[in-house]
């Protein structure tokens, strides 16, 4: 199994927040370790010098980031630093922003700011707009996914991927096979799930450092999704087979490192489309009928139907809340919504008389796009601020408690009176 082209990769640890009493003890302890005074030097403040100046750069550099609040990783202060400095340096005059390319594939979130993916460029905005980032690729067929500072780019059905932060790439690698989808968790692990001739689906989960710590592999299921925990223990995939002539959704729940299955969830005439981890035990299922939520750990589910109404789109918010719109016919007019909880009971619910709009759950509101007009909702489903937007916006997201519009060659902030 080929190995990721490591490049300057460390171990992840998860931030912690340190008092100013704490700070100054940790960067005297640093200091101590290394021969160095924090102090007023002394007569041997040269033989100091010479004795430990890298080690003294890493003591105030690590007592900066403390000051700054940015995240502290013990084995990792170069990340946790670049970053913070890529944010200080944005530069423009926020949103709207002309996008680098010829179209707009992908727009998601990312810590303290958010990632856009474009036919060419990679780039990333702070909560104000401005660029933080912006860097070229070279994929075919890009696609992004995101959790916490990492952004994992592939080449769909080809064989490429980059594995990074908001401000340095950690790996690059070339799989064995076509990548069909992928996902990362917020503690730097990362999975690609690839198909060949000889199986239908090839599964690997890396660590961030981009060392193969989990395999699998099936000739049983055609993968359509894939999800990791956000501790990057446990794997979700939807697997579709056929028996005894039906079409067969299995969600497949695997723990990393392990060679049985941890869990088995099967759905007969059922095409599970999307899962995604709520917490690192309970698994949300989107099927062209019908939603599941899986408790893992105490071994419950729950579900919620369609009843033969058309789903047109789905919106999964960051907090859980499952948005699904609704037709009853398939010219999709006078369109419903309902939003459930991670457990899938019904919190809010919507009539409208627009057809197949986007929806997007985030923010606290509801937000629906159709022909330039957002229309955004409260819980309650009281309709509370519309907003025009260009003629060619395709998509709405939440990030940053902000509202944007993703257009063919824009990405712009929707006025939801914030």
């Amino acid at each position: 199994m080929p190995m990721a082209e490591k490049v300057n990769t460390q171990n992840k640890k998860n931030p912690k927040s340190l008092k100013a009493h704490e700070i100054k003890g940790k960067a005297k302890k640093i200091a101590k370790k290394a021969g160095i005074s924090l102090g007023f030097p002394g007569n041997d403040r040269m033989k100091l010098a010479a004795k430990g100046a890298v080690v003294a750069a890493a003591a105030v550099a690590l007592l900066m980031l403390m000051i700054v609040g940015a995240s502290f990783r013990p084995s990792d202060l170069r990340y946790g630093f670049s970053d913070k400095c890529a944010f200080l340096q944005a530069s423009g005059h926020g949103f709207a922003e002309e996008i680098a390319g010829s179209r707009t594939v992908r727009v998601s979130n990312v810590v303290k700011g958010t990632a856009l993916l474009t036919d060419t460029t990679y780039s990333v905005y702070d909560s104000k707009g401005r660029e933080v980032v912006s860097e070229s690729h070279s994929f075919a067929s890009p696609a992004m996914e995101t959790s916490g500072v990492y952004s994992l780019l592939f080449d769909r059905m080809g064989k490429d991927y980059t594995f990074r932060t908001v401000s340095s790439v950690i790996s690059k690698g070339t799989a064995e096979d076509s990548i069909i989808c992928a996902a990362v968790s917020e503690s730097g692990s990362f999975v690609l799930v690839t198909n060949s001739e000889t199986t239908n689906a090839k599964v690997i989960v890396f660590s961030a450092a981009g060392q193969a710590k989990h395999k699998w592999k099936s000739v049983e299921y055609k993968i359509s999704d894939v999800a990791i925990s956000p501790s990057g223990r446990y794997i979700a995939l939807s697997g579709v087979s056929v028996k005894n002539g039906e079409l067969v959704s299995t969600v497949i729940v695997q723990k990393v490192g392990a060679k049985e299955n941890l869990k088995e969830f099967s759905f007969e005439d059922t095409l599970i489309m999307d899962v995604e981890f709520d917490g690192n035990s309970r698994i949300v299922a989107i099927g062209d009928d019908m939603v599941a939520a899986l408790d893992v750990k105490n071994n419950r589910n729950s579900g919620y139907s369609y009843d033969e109404r058309i789903l047109n789109s789905y919106d999964i918010g960051e907090n859980g809340d499952i948005a699904l719109v609704f037709s009853s016919n398939s010219d999709g007019r006078n369109a419903s919504v309902v939003v459930l909880d991670s457990s899938c009971r019904e919190i809010a619910a919507i009539e409208t008389e627009m057809t197949s709009p986007y929806v997007d759950v985030g923010g606290g509101r509801i937000s629906l796009l159709f022909q330039s007009t957002v229309s955004c909702y409260n819980y309650k489903g009281k309709l509370v601020k519309e907003a025009k937007v260009p003629a060619d916006c395709q998509e709405i997201v939440s990030s940053q408690g902000k509202l944007l519009a993703k257009g063919v060659m824009y990405l712009t902030e929707v006025d939801v009176g914030n």
